[in-house]
């Protein structure tokens, strides 16, 4: 009867360990630890993740960061504290999307400020109320005569700019306004630094930032406040 051989396997064969030394090094190597898993996608995420604490609404007025919607129309500043507000008509009355001059726009910036105890008055060029669509509103408007119409000047009017920033320094006034004033501003730095409110509309409504200039300040009630 034939016998088939069968290969030794390690099993079978000499054992490799016997007699083997270890040393020093070896016996005192330290073992590295086991990676810890990676939490899922979910868990990562939720434990990232913060939630402010709820603070009164007068433990915010130092730090504008937590500033709300409802903070900004409780400006909280004395009657005689309060600054005029100069309302550009020319910038704030264009819409760029329609490329129009809309009444109604001024309408609400000034709204905005006469509801939160502020006299507002609106500036404009004698030549914007032909352009004005849509009905006027009643609000204090006054004209500025001698500014020459031309093309883009809801963006850059030198002329015009410079009446508004005198009117602003003389009466310690704000100004609403988009404009840059980057040829206009050396006249009334200070002005152009720490007086001038930004906007944006959303449909027919104005939203005043309460960082008009960012967070390097200054915010809206630093603004308002003579």
């Amino acid at each position: 009867m034939a016998i088939n051989a069968r290969k030794s396997s390690g099993r079978d064969g000499p054992n490799p360990f016997v007699n083997r030394k270890i040393t020093r090094n070896q016996r005192n190597a330290t073992k590295r630890p086991a990676p810890k898993a990676r939490p899922s996608r979910s868990h990562r995420s939720a434990s990232l993740r913060t939630y402010p604490q709820k603070r009164s609404r007068r433990s915010i007025t130092s730090s504008p960061f937590h500033h709300t919607r409802a903070a900004i129309t409780d400006l909280d500043i004395p009657l005689d504290s309060r600054r005029p507000v100069l309302i550009d008509g020319e910038n704030v009355a264009y819409n760029d999307i329609s490329s129009e001059y809309v009444a109604n726009r001024m309408y609400q910036a000034y709204q905005w400020f006469a509801a939160n105890g502020y006299r507002a008055l609106i500036l404009c060029p004698d030549y914007l109320l032909a352009k004005l669509s849509g009905q006027t509103p009643h609000m204090p408007i006054e004209l500025i005569t001698d500014i020459p119409d031309g093309r883009g000047n809801h963006a850059t009017n030198v002329e015009f700019e410079l009446t508004l920033l005198q009117r602003a320094a003389d009466e310690q006034a704000a100004i609403v306004s988009e404009r840059s004033f980057a040829s206009s501003y050396h006249s009334h730095i200070d002005v152009v630094q720490n007086r001038v409110i930004g906007f944006t509309f959303f449909r027919e409504s104005i939203f005043i930032p309460v960082d008009p200039y960012g967070r390097a300040g200054p915010w809206l009630r630093e603004i308002l406040r003579k």
